[in-house]
Formats: structure tokens, sequence, C-alpha cells
């Protein structure tokens, strides 16, 4: 049996795809598995992989065929995402050359908002009590290596994206500061947040900037090997275009920033099954990065690995962790509504068999009394221009009517079923008990004052973040926690920064760390240190952030928060 340093001697070895590929777990065990293609029984496959991964994957681990094209650059990127494209960028800026393997036809991204935390406005204090509190509500699974990474760089690197957008024309739609706390034993987080109308249309504008900046970009082009020297030493990454294979050598590093693997059902299968049967936002992520590093040596971080659930059919907008009624789509409630959005996907496991969940949540017009201050609960204004179609699917998420049947009308739903579960929980909070779920007295608000509203929530899996193992530096680290020479994995392909079983962090976490971490270890790539040639600073784009009365929340104790928000 060929031995994988052998194997690798002077050969090209898996890779990962270009746009957002993937993130998986540690193996079961620690017995490696042999591919079942006859290609590929020559060779053994790492620790915690099996055969049906790589089918499911653009990566070819028994590839040997010809290059008909080859390339070197300082820096090769795989994936142009909103990790990818800070890596590339602050490459662009530091300096060196880059190229770029991007498994789709442009850029591809998640998500709209970035949060930081401001270091000169927070104080020890509020720090520690902030972290203790994430630390918590994730079991005490949280990485504080990475976390404390974020933490260190996150404020420049926040200040260093938006200055990206405003470059192309793309500048955050909003800005606030409102997820600052102060709390009561005087400890200070100060944070701020800045939310784009899309990471997708951002990072496609951004790709276009690199490229003219000097990035060769090949999209269309999934990376299907790795390049090991005899050290072990990452060298470069071998790609799959329309026109053949291209090797794409890399002098200092390969960043892997290729995604996640919520398409590749066998890593799902086995290290994040509670998103099965749940709808899946992205197409095409596949795993590639996690598998190819784990060919140079690297290995997939322990499961179970944090899911983001996010409805994703409506906006913003959707009372994300406000208690309002639920029901399934006979009319039956099924659970306490104090579960937040991340969550549900927890309690719907139970209640929905081997289909999507959908629940329908109603509420009245005095929302914005009976549930102040519980979870984001925006303006009628603003839950107006709400009530059309969602800017990015097309669908309707939210219905108004004068009455509980016009709302059921609407929706194709059973009125009567639908009415007599509102009328029970009317019952229930008029009597100042929730008899049937346990849910808070002080969350038991009536729907009782026309018009009614109601939401259609398709919870699904928008992210999984569980990657290959690296250190503090995002440096892909073998089994003996070593880190592997020329090999960096970022964004949710790097590590496991939540540790839990939901994506239980600050909002805008995971994309500010996606950014940070691209942006950080490119840096260190390049440098081995951790300081930008040309720092970005919050005080050149503090303006933004400030409120009507020119204010931060960390100024004003009557708007501030006093705890973490569980969304």
């Amino acid at each position: 049996m060929l031995d994988r340093r052998s194997f690798l001697k002077g050969g090209v070895l898996a890779a990962t795809t270009g746009a957002l590929a993937a993130t998986v777990g540690c193996a079961p065990s620690g017995k490696k598995e042999s591919a079942s293609s006859a290609a590929a029984d020559a060779i053994d496959l790492p620790k915690g992989t099996l055969a049906s991964d790589f089918e499911e994957s653009a990566v070819e681990p028994d590839f040997n065929g010809d290059v008909s094209a080859e390339e070197t650059y300082d820096i090769v990127v795989v994936g142009a995402g909103c990790s990818g494209l800070p890596a590339i960028l602050t490459a662009l800026e530091e300096g060196a050359t880059v190229g770029v393997l991007q498994k789709e036809a442009d850029a591809a991204a998640n998500g709209a908002g970035c949060s930081a935390v401001i270091l000169g406005h927070t104080n020890e204090k509020g720090l520690k009590h902030w972290v203790s509190d994430w630390q918590k509500e994730n079991r005490w699974r949280l990485n504080t290596d990475l976390f404390d990474f974020y933490i260190q760089h996150s404020e420049e690197t926040l200040s260093w994206i938006v200055q990206q957008a405003m470059s192309v024309d793309f500048a955050p739609a909003r800005f606030s500061t409102k997820n600052t706390i102060l709390y009561e034993d005087g400890g200070v987080i100060a944070t701020c947040e800045a939310t784009s109308k899309s990471n997708d249309e951002l990072m496609k504008k951004l790709i276009v900037k690199a490229q003219d900046l000097g990035a060769v970009v090949h999209f269309e082009t999934p990376a299907v090997q790795i390049e090991t020297d005899s050290n072990g030493k990452v060298t470069g990454v071998i790609g799959k275009g329309k026109d053949g294979y291209i090797r794409m050598n890399a002098t200092k590093a390969v960043i892997m920033a290729a995604g996640d693997y919520q398409n590749n059902s066998s890593l799902v299968d086995r290290y994040c099954a509670d998103v099965k049967d749940l709808w899946r936002k992205q197409t095409n992520r596949t795993g590639d990065g996690h598998l190819l590093a784990s060919l140079a040596g690297g290995h997939i971080c322990s499961s179970n690995h944090a899911k983001q659930c996010h409805d994703l059919t409506s906006s913003g907008n959707t009372f994300m962790a406000t208690p309002f009624l639920a029901l399934d789509p006979k009319g039956e409630r099924f659970f306490n509504e104090e579960c937040p959005m991340t969550s549900w996907n927890v309690v719907m496991k139970y209640h929905f068999t081997n289909e999507q969940p959908i629940i329908y949540r109603f509420f009245d017009s005095q929302y914005e009394t009976k549930y102040k201050g519980v979870g984001q609960v925006p303006p009628m204004e603003t839950l107006e221009k709400n009530l059309t179609v969602n800017d990015t699917t097309g669908q309707r998420h939210m219905w108004k009517a004068d009455t509980i049947e016009e709302l059921c009308k609407e929706l194709d739903l059973d009125a009567a079923a639908f009415k007599a579960s509102i009328d029970r929980y009317n019952e229930l909070c008029a009597k100042g008990e929730d008899d049937d779920f346990g849910k808070n007295a002080a969350y038991m608000q009536p729907i009782d004052t026309p018009p009614f509203f109601v939401l259609q929530n398709k919870p699904g899996c928008s992210a999984i973040n569980g990657g290959v193992e690296v250190d503090e530096h995002y440096q892909v680290v073998d089994q003996d926690r070593k880190p592997i020479e020329g090999l960096f994995a970022v964004g949710v392909n790097g590590g496991d920064l939540c540790g839990g079983i939901d994506w239980t962090m600050p909002g805008g976490v995971s994309n500010c760390h996606c950014f940070n971490a691209g942006r950080y270890a490119t840096i260190y790539a390049l440098t081995g240190d951790l300081k930008p040639s040309n720092p970005c600073t919050f005080e050149q784009v503090q303006d933004n952030f400030r409120d009507k009365n020119g204010q931060f929340n960390w100024e004003n104790p009557a708007v501030a928060a006093k705890a973490i928000e569980i969304w």
C-alpha cells in the first residue's frame, strides 16, 4: 500500500473547487478508507474521508493527467467569495502576484452583514464578560483562539471592507452600533455592524476590481488536485478548465477559500446530519477545499459542525427572536416560540419527517407595543415595505388582512384549523399561562387587534461552519498539529470557530470572520506577521455609524443593550 508522502512526491494531489466550496468534520475513526474506483484503488484516502466524499466533489485524488498550461504566482487563492476576495485584494495590496481558481462563472458569496469589535471603546471587563457569554451559549465549544483572532482584527477588517465596498460604488445599506453592550457591572463591549444589500453582489464587483489590479482569475475552473514537494510543502494546485488542466504554482502559499460542503450528501450525512431535510441556500458547495487540504496532510475538524439555519425566504426583518405564535401547515402549534430562528431546525426535526419545514407566524397591528425590546422588532413603516415580494427570491413571505380567515384564504390554508389554534392561544394569553408549551407569560400576547399579519418562514441551511483544522493563523495543521508549509484555509473552509451544533454567534460575525480570515491569513502567509502594509482604521469610517444624534450606542446608556441577543 502506498504511503501518502510517496504518492504525493513529485505529483499532484487533490485540490479544491473555486467558488465557496467546503467544510467538513473529523474522521469518525482513524482507519483509512480506500477509494472504490479502479483508478483510486492504488491510493489511500486520508483519515476522515470516504470514496463517496470525492465522488460528490470536483476533487480528483487519482489525477495523473496532462497539464496543458502552467502559471506561477506568489499566492494562489482557491475560491472567490467572502474569504477569497479579501485574500486576493490583500495579496495585491501587499505587492504580491495572485492567481485564482474559481469553480463558478463569477464570484459567489453569501450573507449581507458584517460586524466588528471596536477595541478602542471596549474595556477589559466588558470583553471578558462578552466572550464568556458566547462560550456559554455554545456550551463551551467556542474555539477561543479563532474567536480572539476575530476580536483582535475585526475592527481593521470591517473598516477595510467598508472602504473596499465604497471604492466600487456599493456602500453598505445600513450602519449600526446597536449590538454594543453596557453591562451592569461596568463592562463595555463596543461593536458595530455594516449591512450590505448583498455580499454576493459586492464580491462580483470586487472580483472585477481585483482583475483590474492584476489578479489572474480562471472562472469555471475548479481545483481538482493539490501539489506538494518531497518535504510536504504545498507548492500549488491543479485546476480543470474548459481547455484542459492548468498548473497554478504558488511560491508563497495556497489559500483555500472554497466554502462549505452543504451540497455533498456524503459529508453532510456524517458531519452535519441535522440539515439533511432542510432547503440549501447554496449550490455546488461540495467540500472540495476540505478534501484537498486533507490530501495534503490536513484533517477535518471534529464533528458536529455548527450549521447556520436561517429563514431563507424572508428579508432581514423576520423577527428572528420575537416569540410570535407559530403554526405548522395544518394549523397546529408544536413548540415554545421562545426558540430563536437559529435553532428552529432543532425543534422542527422532531415534527417534520422527510420534508422541508414551513411555519406560519401570526401577530397583530399592536406588535410594536406587545413585543417591544424582544428580538429585532422593526417599525410598522418598515414592515409595510415587506408586504409585496422578497428582493432576492421573488416570493411573498408576509401577508396582511383584516381577519384571520382572509389571511388563510390568501395562503390556501385551512381557515377553521388555524382560527381554532389562534383562539386557543388567545385563551391562554388571557389566562396568563401557557398550559400547552410553557412559554414565558410575558410573551403570551393575544392576536386580537386588526389588521393581522402572518409570516411564512421556510428554514434552511445557509452555511455549515466546520472546516479543516488550522492554527491561530489559519494555517492548516497535520495530525500532530504542526503547520503544513504553504497551505492556509479560511472562512468556513478553515477551523471550527463556533464549535457548537447551531451557529450561535453575534450577528454579523459569520461574514466578518470570513473577511477577516482571508485578509489576515494572507498577510501572515506573505510576511510572517499580522500587520497590513496599509492598515485601515475605524476613525476613517466611523461617521457612517453615528445615529441621528451623532452618537454611538456605547455613548448612550439609554439605548445600549444590557445583554447579548440570541437570534
